[in-house]
């Protein structure tokens, strides 16, 4: 019986590569999964009164049956799953590479400028919940404390609206470069792959589907609010799967 022949190792180079391309598609798994903990509940406006409030997002409702362990739970699985996108940023930067350095390294710098922000809005989202919570709770108590309350919620909600600009326009702006790397074919990614690549497509659409509830059950309210994770774990999914191999990586010089 002829011996099995053992597998051959891929390149140290490429194995770095699939792993930050893995450790992409794991940060958009916890930020999947936080998104799920803070938004993933029913709007209920019927149980909330708090939501009649003219000030008050009736979207807040999302957060509102979620018991304060559960938000923090959310919170922190975002901001542990940030630094991961780092080496994601790495990792676009291998698969751009061959079309040049230039060409490479803008959108995979940009991308990751863009990354320094969603932590604090991730977490921001813990002390926004509680501070509408506490509102309600204040509610039967006291009007002025009540008030005070939606104050301080409507102020870290404006904190939240702030901080995606910044992150909004360089996602764009990345996947715009990305994207027109990848079409001139001298990248390791195919053609075809450029707008899925990049991630702002792929957010776009999962934002869409997510947003106006298309999953069916229970899913239509747990991924709510988890278009831009979603988004992510395509793009950095595929961008994994495309590269594994590493046959159009260029190895670094010894």
């Amino acid at each position: 019986m002829a011996s099995l022949r053992p597998r051959k190792r891929a390149p140290r180079h490429t194995r770095l590569v699939r792993w930050a391309g893995l450790a992409g598609v794991a940060g958009s798994a916890l930020y999947a999964l936080g998104d799920v903990l803070l938004l993933g509940s029913k709007v209920e406006p019927d149980r909330h009164p708090i939501l009649a409030e003219p000030e008050v997002d009736t979207k807040v409702g999302a957060m509102l049956p979620a018991s304060t362990t559960r938000l923090t739970a959310g919170a922190l699985s975002g901001v542990f799953g940030s630094p991961l996108y780092l080496a994601a940023a790495w990792h676009l930067y291998q698969g751009l590479a061959p079309a040049g350095r230039a060409r490479a390294f803008a959108p995979a710098a940009v991308l990751a400028a863009a990354w320094t922000t969603p932590a604090f809005i991730h977490g921001t989202f813990f002390h926004w919940a509680e501070a509408y919570k506490a509102a309600e709770d204040l509610a039967p108590v006291s009007e002025p404390a009540k008030r005070r309350m939606l104050d301080q919620a409507a102020a870290f909600g404006r904190a939240i609206g702030i901080v995606y600009w910044p992150f909004g326009i360089a996602t764009v702006a990345a996947s715009a470069l990305a994207t027109a790397a990848v079409a001139t074919g001298r990248t390791a990614y195919p053609r075809w792959s450029a707008p899925f690549i990049a991630p702002a497509l792929p957010i776009a659409v999962a934002s869409a589907v997510t947003g106006t509830h298309v999953p069916p059950g229970r899913a239509k309210h747990l991924l709510q609010g988890a278009g831009i994770s979603l988004g992510h774990l395509a793009s950095y999914g595929l961008s994994t799967v495309l590269l594994w191999s590493g046959k159009r990586l260029v190895a670094p010089r010894d």
